[in-house]
């Protein structure tokens, strides 16, 4: 009874496909067991871990020399002897199935580790999947880290697996470049690649006092902010000829604007002028008719003088006159002239800084609504400078010149002086009249015996 007990119990006497069994599962133990060493050498888990799985395994390993030892002396080789003898099968079949399921949840939390802790193949995938290429190069220029965009970068950029980071370096540099690879301007490293994709790439020298010397390269994929920036371009070409018809056309209008206004201008004031010079004539004639008191007909034949002036440009016969009526005509439009400094004497420059006045005191009543009129004058060595400007509102932004300063303009290079207007920040009349010309004529001018510091001031 106790020899049929150990034939079922005994390994070596136990059945060839009990003892198979037992042998494939040993071996899938193995193999179990050799996953888990693989894991934990990978993924550095301790040395305690590692020590223990390399012994579960050569444990694992010894039983199954001793299991294939016994099976071959069931098959009548004479040159082995049972190791087991003595051993209950049923209790080899319960360690082999523990020691499946030890392996089994060992290499499950092995993985579940890998997968919710960081280590340093952690960081290595964390580096592949970033979408711009990625470098670590020593001093020596050996890699130390470099994800898989720019490996297949450097494949393009110099037709090898990058191992050595100089020959990478140089192509950025300037060097030796592939075919189908355009550089887009040579102070920048960014590249056109064959398959439509834009890269730049720059460099960092990491700061840490334990990395000094290691270079961090970068590529970036800079495409999309490329081809919008050519859209930019394009679109900024097409606006700046579009512009420029457009200014044509501005200005073609604003020619035929310009003219328009200063004919119905000139109209203005020839049609004025003419129901000006028919009232003073026909208040002339009823003065004359009714034998009325001298002053009225002084201040008509005044204003029939000031009207001539204004047709003809001539001069009356007094200057000082002149002078005088330019005052009345301003202090009846409520403006209030002040000179400084002393007026021409020259005929042709005294009427024409007179006409200036009068033009400037109209639209600083007109368009200004001021109530003085700012004249300046200095006589330098060879050229009189005047400045007129007045206390009214600035000019609108945009104006131009009317009718009247565009008269004067003509009237003053006729006479080879030089004008200028200014509208901003305010309204600013400059003549230069120069006297190079004139002292030939006038070289006794009347003015010079005045000190030139001195100011009239109506």
């Amino acid at each position: 009874m106790q020899k049929e007990r150990r034939k079922m119990t005994d390994f070596a006497e136990c059945s060839m496909a009990m003892q198979d069994f037992l042998m494939i599962l040993l071996e899938i133990c193995l193999i179990l067991e050799l996953i888990l060493l693989l894991i934990r050498i990978t993924c550095f888990y301790g040395k305690k871990k590692i020590i223990t799985a390399v012994t579960v395994f050569a444990v694992s390993f010894m039983l199954m020399g001793s299991l294939m030892n016994d099976h071959r002396y069931c098959h009548g080789e004479s040159a082995y002897q049972p190791m087991l003898r003595g051993c209950p099968v049923s209790v080899l079949m319960a360690a082999m199935v523990v020691l499946v399921f030890y392996l089994f949840r060992a290499i499950w939390r092995e993985r579940r580790r890998y997968h919710h802790s960081l280590s340093y193949w952690s960081v290595n995938e964390a580096v592949d999947d970033v979408p711009c290429g990625v470098c670590f190069s020593d001093p020596l220029g050996r890699i130390v880290l470099c994800n898989t965009k720019m490996q297949e970068l450097s494949r393009i950029m110099t037709g090898s697996y990058l191992q050595d980071y100089e020959v990478l370096r140089k192509v950025i540099d300037g060097g030796s470049e592939a075919k189908r690879l355009r550089r887009l301007s040579s102070d920048s490293n960014v590249f056109y690649f064959p398959d439509a994709s834009v890269w730049m790439f720059q460099e960092y020298r990491l700061q840490e006092p334990d990395c000094a010397g290691y270079l961090q390269t970068v590529a970036v994929n800079v495409s999309e902010i490329y081809y919008n920036g050519e859209k930019i371009r394009a679109n900024n070409e097409k606006l700046e000829i579009l512009n420029h018809k457009l200014e044509e056309m501005y200005e073609k209008i604003g020619d035929k604007i310009r003219d328009k206004i200063r004919e119905q201008e000139t109209l203005a004031m020839k049609m004025q002028v003419h129901d000006n010079f028919g009232r003073s004539l026909l208040s002339i004639r009823r003065i004359l008719e009714r034998k009325e008191k001298q002053d009225k007909m002084d201040k008509q034949l005044s204003a029939l003088k000031h009207l001539v002036y204004i047709l003809t440009d001539s001069s009356v016969e007094n200057m000082e006159e002149l002078c005088a009526d330019t005052i009345r005509h301003a202090e009846e439009l409520g403006i209030y002239v002040q000179i400084s400094g002393n007026l021409p004497q020259h005929p042709s420059y005294r009427l024409l800084t007179d006409r200036a006045i009068r033009e400037c005191v109209t639209n600083c009543a007109r368009h200004a609504h001021g109530s003085t009129v700012l004249v300046k004058i200095d006589k330098g060595a060879n050229e009189y400078s005047i400045r007129i400007t007045n206390d009214g509102d600035a000019p609108e932004k945009n104006a131009e010149e009317g009718g009247g300063l565009s008269a004067l303009r003509k009237a003053a290079e006729s006479e080879k002086c030089i004008m200028q207007v200014s509208f901003s920040p305010e309204f600013c009349l400059a003549l230069k009249m120069p006297l190079a010309e004139r002292m030939g004529v006038y070289g006794t001018d009347t003015d010079s015996r005045r000190s030139e510091d001195h100011a009239e001031v109506f």
